[in-house]
């Protein structure tokens, strides 16, 4: 989700000193993350060379001999009933595989403290004879606009077809993907421009266009739960969060009752002139940290996309792209971009940090960007009570 303009940002007066104050200080902190990640693996120059392939030779039998190596593969008679980290039972997927009994995992284990470099961090592949579109990926990893966290990330585990877990959880569930943060009573709260720790959990290739199913959402719900909880008491955390499917709505739908004058269901949002986009569109279901919509699919992207980010440990995500993205857009309580294809703005409103996206993927799209960008940020900045914003467009 970033723009596709390959123009150089134009700054045409000067930063506000509270924004200059913020570029400077996520920069800073990437190259001071850039310098601690090289520091920790200052050992891997003494293995460059002819020395290398001896020291892994020897350090592999090591390994060998003591009966175990950094990645697991559990499969034939022998397969323990519980996989990915012993957090999920054959039973679990049963929703999701046709012969959960032949399910194989191969895992990385969770790295944490000394041995990792950016927090907790795993990943565990579950295939059976169904075939790869039918594997399952469940990671554990921090969320980084670094990598890449704010485009692919957020437009697959993001989208409007994923439901909002709800009960004070940060995490949402779609019929093949899910999300969850680990607890901030576990790891702490994580600072303004970090994103939180998260499992998510994949099943095939990515899927916009299609009606989401219910049940299959349930059964992915379940399991992004089971693997928190068995992650977080594996990082030492008391306290298990429990079962979320009974509070959870209906999985969203493609409404066709759009108003004109409430664009995805924005009150006064409209195009002008009575105008509706050509598509229909679907909007988040129920209350998150995300709301999102969505029209058309292609790929893994929607041909236009309205976010509001709501949870500030999610916003943090987004920061670099606030920052860089397009001209800039400014106002007096907050900052943002605007480009060809994409307008983002970031302003503080009562629950922290938020920010506002407007996505046009498609090209006859693009023209409605810079006519929806400012009236739906007005808008949502409305609804959540730290408006009006009086955006000044480049």
């Amino acid at each position: 989700m970033s723009s596709t303009a390959d123009q150089p940002n134009r700054y045409d007066q000067p930063l506000p000193a509270d924004r200059e104050s913020l570029s400077e200080r996520y920069r800073r902190l990437r190259r001071e993350r850039w310098r601690r990640r090289r520091q920790r693996l200052h050992w891997r120059h003494l293995l460059r060379g002819r020395v290398r392939p001896l020291l892994a030779a020897g350090l592999a039998g090591v390994l060998l001999g003591a009966g175990g190596t950094a990645w697991q593969t559990q499969a034939g008679p022998f397969a323990p009933d519980e996989v990915c980290w012993g957090a999920l039972s054959r039973d679990d997927l049963a929703t999701t595989f046709r012969e959960p009994e032949n399910v194989k995992a191969v895992e990385a284990p969770v790295l944490h403290g000394a041995r990792s470099m950016d927090g907790p961090a795993g990943s565990c592949q579950l295939t059976n004879s169904d075939g790869d579109e039918w594997a399952l990926t469940a990671r554990v990893h921090r969320l980084d606009d670094r990598a890449g966290d704010d485009g692919k990330w957020a437009d697959e585990f993001l989208s409007a077809r994923l439901t909002p877990l709800g009960g004070g959880l940060l995490g949402m569930a779609s019929d093949n993907r899910a999300w969850l943060a680990i607890p901030d009573g576990c790891l702490g709260r994580p600072g303004d421009l970090d994103g939180p720790t998260v499992v998510d959990i994949a099943q095939g290739t990515w899927i916009g266009d299609l009606e989401p199913r219910t049940k299959e959402r349930d059964a992915m719900a379940r399991m992004v739960v089971k693997l928190v909880n068995k992650v977080s008491a594996d990082l030492g955390c008391t306290g298990t969060i429990a079962d979320p499917v009974n509070r959870l709505p209906e999985a969203a739908r493609y409404t066709r009752t759009e108003k004109p004058d409430a664009l995805c269901g924005v009150k006064g949002l409209t195009l002008g002139k009575k105008r509706k986009p050509d598509q229909y569109p679907m909007t988040t279901d129920g209350d998150g940290p995300v709301r999102t919509c969505d029209r058309d699919f292609t790929g893994s992207q929607p041909e236009q996309r309205l976010m509001t980010v709501e949870d500030p440990r999610l916003a943090a995500i987004f920061t670099g792209m606030t920052l860089d993205a397009g001209d800039r857009v400014t106002s007096t309580v907050g900052y943002g971009g605007l480009g060809p294809n994409l307008g983002v703005f970031r302003t503080r409103c009562q629950a922290g940090e938020t920010v506002f996206l407007v996505q046009a993927n498609d090209g006859g799209m693009s023209a409605d960007l810079r006519t929806l960008f400012p009236r739906y940020v007005e808008a949502e900045a409305a609804r959540l009570g730290c408006g009006p914003l009086k955006l000044k467009l480049p």
